[in-house]
């Protein structure tokens, strides 16, 4: 028998309503794990079989809690459940029908993600496409599955974008070879899935008939074909009940839809239940995170409280630079510990990966322990170790293994069987690669191969040149320059802007080194770093702290959170700025952080950090002033931080703060308050350059009415019209960020008005004018 001891009032209601479509839109903390799983169990209890009844999660660990939690619930009655997650579950299916369909019988293969990337790879290979194509192929492969849309469909619908016929063509083959090899990607999983249902209807109505109650954790985070698989499951019967949060719908960047909870409400018309009471943080952690979070509009509104304790109040530090918050993080750390804190109730969080390195040196330094969830250790990071294995290869021409590891980074058409040639001659004739390569002439292999050899063996000439030249740190860079280590990461994705960011970390790495060991070589450096990672590794069972993104904490929680780096395009990222929708994903990553912390939360961020090959000023997140924190105005360079303070010409005052008031009540900008710099006499007054996010390029603006009035003089040839008619295509515009593109396609949806801007260089864009500081340029 169901006992609901640990269930509130609202909770009990929720789990004995038992036919019927239930959305419950569970709040962070507030206990939805504990009612799906008592709701299963209440079924089970009133006599429902357990082969009637579906539980769809998200992840292994969850199915594999949920069941044990029935198990022990009922008794070992729930024989016969299925609790599977999505995949899982389609597989499941499949195993039993793919025979349906021709060409794949019940041995087909999945492909995990590497199995994927390879096969793509020969795909493009075989195809002869560019490399400037192929880095977006998977990207389109991905969205046109995530929308189950075939080739044909998505060219139909993509006919505008660029290169999409070759795009299409490489959609089209992968799936050929798929097929030839009797295998399915993990979105495959879901759409033949779809497809079995929509192709074979008896089969559909067999599955309809056995799973009469659908339950499905994590709703918000269902995409498109997943919605429509549990829309064809669910019609008959409608007894429906998915559990969700779309403050915290944080993966739309992999296809999760948020709006699958409006489809779900006019398709089913559920009962809507709020869960409100949360169960895992202080009061005080509480009211912050409901501050923030009712700037979004795209929500169901509900207010979190707590009968626990009020607690500390969140903490918010502004740091000089990168290395006062490490050394503030660290020191707050080692407190707590030295307080008898449990290390594994302590994380610190970042939205992205490259923050880590200041943060992991720190701790070193107090000799704290740590592991990364989400994100690899910094000097294990694959764009980092490429980098290490270049200036290793210089330093020590004889260490065959970093030429291996590099000869092909970025890509050269060096293919295996040369490099075994290769590798066989220098142990045959004890010379190094290095050494060989330069003197590739006498290798037998055709001329093209011979010619990509050359340019190799012609850089390291080149490095081996420029090394006793160089300082350190100057070298790094000419190496990462002259290889194109990070041009290989110039797609906007997330994660080569990490990348590039990583390798931007790491030259400010051997920078602090050559700063803090006078006289110290490159050799050096590359030695502390191998010591560096020696002392990282640690006794497995010795109790460590978490170091994390926002995006791999989700589901965990812990009595002390760090969240670091709250400035303007990091947190919320650059890219957000003038896109609503991802905005308010980014409000509700900060949201997400914020929910993981029990007891204490510490905020902080830096005023200034070393960004792309330079020290720049930072600006506070607009996520703090949204939390109810108080920021001190600062003024620095001529410019000031604080929001308000904005530069009096229309362009700027009208664009900017009408959109972001309209949006979060929010505005930024300059302002022509001159003031001395906090930062003492560190910062040139007459050379500060501002954030990328709010400038076309770099460039330098001080405390000179002259470069002020150059930059109103440009705002003054900017019309302040946003009138769509007056948007045509061919109509040069000009972008705060992207700076001056043509107008090449315009729509109107549903009363949003939406611009495909050519921004040269940068590439197409395309904005919103409800939202995009984008202004007409007068002829």
């Amino acid at each position: 028998m169901t006992k609901f001891d640990d269930l509130n009032s609202i909770q009990q209601e929720i789990v004995q309503n038992t036919e019927g479509a239930y959305l419950i839109s569970a709040g962070a903390g507030s206990g939805k794990t504990r009612v799906l799983t008592n709701r299963v169990c209440y079924l089970i209890d009133k006599g429902v079989s357990p082969e009637n009844i579906l539980a769809i999660t998200f992840t292994n660990k969850a199915t594999k809690e949920m069941q044990e939690r029935v198990t022990r619930m009922t008794d070992g009655k729930a024989f016969g459940l299925t609790i599977k997650t999505f995949h899982s579950f389609c597989a499941g299916i499949l195993r039993e029908f793919i025979y349906k369909f021709d060409g794949f019988d019940k041995n087909f293969s999945v492909y995990d993600d590497s199995n994927q990337k390879a096969l793509l790879k020969k795909v493009i290979n075989d195809l002869k496409v560019s490399d400037d194509i192929a880095k977006k192929c998977e990207y389109h492969i991905s969205s046109a599955k995530n929308l189950g849309l075939d080739p044909d469909e998505y060219l139909k619908d993509n006919r505008y974008e660029p290169n999409i016929d070759t795009i299409v063509s490489v959609y089209r083959e992968y799936q050929t070879q798929l097929k030839n090899n009797n295998a399915l990607d993990f979105d495959d999983l879901l759409l033949k899935t779809l497809e079995l249902f929509h192709d074979f209807p008896s089969i559909l109505e067999y599955f309809q008939e056995k799973y009469k109650y659908i339950h499905v954790d994590e709703f918000q985070d269902t995409n498109l074909v997943q919605y429509k698989i549990l829309y064809m499951l669910g019609i008959k019967y409608k007894n429906l009940f998915v559990v969700g949060d779309e403050d915290q719908c944080i993966y739309t960047w992999r296809g999760a839809n948020i709006t699958n909870i409006k489809m779900f409400i006019e398709d089913f018309k559920p009962k809507v239940y709020k869960l409100e009471q949360n169960y895992r943080s202080t009061k005080n952690i509480i009211s912050r995170a409901n501050l923030l979070i009712k700037n979004n509009i795209s929500r169901i509104d509900k207010t979190l409280f707590t009968e626990n304790d009020d607690g500390d109040e969140v903490s918010f530090k502004e740091c000089y630079d990168e290395k006062e918050e490490a050394e503030y993080v660290a020191n707050q750390v080692y407190i707590l510990k030295s307080r008898g804190v449990d290390p594994r109730e302590i994380g610190i969080l970042m939205r992205i990966s490259s923050l880590s390195r200041n943060i992991e040196e720190k701790l070193l330094n107090y000799n704290i322990p740590y592991v990364t969830s989400g994100i690899f250790k910094f000097f294990d990071r694959l764009e980092v170790k490429n980098v290490l294995a270049y200036l290793s290869m210089v330093v020590n021409p004889k260490d065959n293994a970093n030429v291996i590891r590099i000869i092909n980074v970025p890509k050269r058409g060096i293919g295996q069987t040369t490099i075994d040639k290769l590798e066989s001659i220098s142990r045959e004739t004890g010379s190094p690669l290095t050494e060989i390569i330069e003197n590739f002439r006498e290798l037998d292999v055709s001329a093209t191969i011979k010619n990509k050899i050359a340019d190799f063996g012609n850089l390291i000439v080149k490095f081996n040149e420029e090394y006793k030249k160089k300082s350190m740190s100057d070298f790094a860079e000419f190496v990462i320059n002259e290889a194109g280590l990070k041009d290989m990461y110039n797609s906007k994705s997330e994660e080569d802007l990490d990348r590039k960011l990583n390798i931007e970390q790491l030259i400010s790495s051997i920078k602090d080194f050559e700063y803090e060991n006078e006289n110290a070589t490159l050799i050096d450096y590359l030695e502390s770093v191998t010591l560096q990672s020696s002392l990282e590794k640690k006794d497995d069972n010795e109790p460590s702290i978490s170091i994390s993104t926002i995006h791999a904490s989700k589901g965990l929680e812990f009595d002390y959170v760090f969240l670091i780096g709250l400035e303007e395009g990091k947190f919320p990222l650059s890219r957000a700025l003038d896109n609503a929708d991802e905005l308010e994903e980014e409000r509700r990553l900060m949201y997400v952080g914020i929910t993981r912390a029990k007891k204490k939360l510490y905020i902080t961020r830096a005023k200034s950090r070393f960004l792309y090959g330079r020290r720049e000023d930072t600006i506070c997140s607009r996520f703090i002033e949204e939390m109810g924190i108080k920021v001190p105005k600062r003024q620095f360079g001529g410019f000031s931080s604080d929001y308000d303070d904005f530069v009096s010409n229309d362009y700027y005052s009208n664009n900017y703060k009408s959109n972001y008031n309209a949006h979060s009540n929010y505005s930024n900008g300059y302002s022509n308050n001159y003031g001395k710099s906090s930062f003492g006499n560190n910062l040139s007054k007459s050379n500060y350059s501002f954030d990328s996010s709010y400038s076309t390029k770099k460039q330098e603006f001080g405390g000179s009415s002259n470069n002020l009035n150059k930059l109103q003089s440009m705002n003054s040839k900017v019309s302040s019209s946003k009138k769509f008619d007056d948007f045509k295509v061919g109509v040069q515009v000009f972008h705060t960020k992207f700076g001056v593109g043509t107008i090449i396609k315009r729509e109107d949806a549903e009363g949003n008005n939406y611009v495909s801007v050519d921004f040269g260089k940068i590439g197409v864009k395309t904005l919103s004018l409800n939202f995009a500081p984008l202004q007409i340029l007068k002829k």
